[in-house]
């Protein structure tokens, strides 16, 4: 019952009450604890409908609540069972992506014949260090016989994926030479394209880096090489090593003139000395 009908029903009630105290003639007293019965009845009656419709308006709330409660349970459940699925399927996709990228490498890709006796560059040793904390199977690498040439083919390192076979050859080239000064890894230089050809022929993936990026930003290198890692394999769980490595920025590749220049400007000298590299190898060939 709304309770702005209490009004005119009160009313009504005193009309009735005031008509039969004149007719059986009741004495004044009576008359007023009629009243006051009269008016605690209606009080009550009003209290009560104040409380039933918050009772029956928290109900409603109740009702609506455990309603969209219900749905977001069984959109839970369908997102559960969604990604479930697919983490099933993506773990089915990344194995058979493995499973051929094996069968495809098996047998193909030429090992190296021995250890390289090379000199190690003077940023080699930590960058492997870098490497080695996201990449434990990154090691420097070995020496390959070059046909019809007396001196084989040194890699600087290389990463082997031994459940594929997936192999990096991992290169860290320098503008020049540290003491004659001479261009190295130059544009317009023949070497390194030979050298390319050479192991990409024998199913080997080269990745370069101009010694400046691996001097300066090391992790940059490392996440970079985990990005092409992923590329082949589509393991992205390995991103996930590496997701707070800064970015690899960029270095031009240089030609023969070029490196000459920078040799003047001893900008080899500069970031190593800058990066602490220089200091530590003072006593070593650069």
């Amino acid at each position: 019952m709304p309770s702005n009908l209490l009004i005119p029903i009160g009313g009504i009630g005193l009309f009735i009450l005031g008509f039969v105290a004149v007719i059986k003639g009741l004495s004044w007293s009576a008359i007023a604890v009629g009243l006051i019965s009269w008016f605690g009845v209606i009080l009550g009656l009003q209290q009560f409908i104040r409380w039933w419709g918050r009772k029956r308006r928290q109900h409603q709330q109740d009702y609506q609540y455990f309603q969209k409660l219900k749905q977001w349970q069984r959109a839970n459940k369908v997102r559960d069972r969604y990604l479930k699925n697919a983490h099933k399927h993506q773990q089915q996709q990344l194995k058979s992506r493995r499973q051929k990228l094996r069968e495809m490498l098996k047998g193909k890709v030429e090992q190296p014949t021995a250890e390289s006796n090379a000199q190690k560059g003077v940023s080699e040793v930590q960058f492997l260090e870098v490497l080695q904390s996201v990449l434990p199977n990154v090691k420097f690498g070995g020496e390959f016989p070059i046909p019809n040439f007396p001196h084989p083919y040194s890699m600087d390192m290389a990463y082997i994926d031994e459940e594929t076979g997936l192999s990096i050859n991992i290169e860290i080239d320098e503008p020049y030479e540290g003491k004659k000064k001479q261009p190295h890894h130059c544009l317009d230089d023949d070497k390194d394209r030979k050298r390319n050809q050479f192991f990409t022929e024998r199913n080997w993936v080269i990745v370069r880096f101009a010694e400046e990026q691996v001097v300066k930003n090391p992790q940059g290198c490392c996440r970079y090489l985990v990005e092409v890692i992923v590329y082949f394999t589509q393991d992205k769980s390995l991103l996930e090593k590496v997701q707070q490595f800064p970015a690899l920025e960029p270095v031009k590749a240089w030609t023969v003139s070029e490196a000459r220049q920078l040799a003047v400007w001893k900008h080899r000298e500069t970031y190593l000395h800058s990066a602490g590299v220089y200091q530590q190898n003072s006593q070593k060939k650069i």
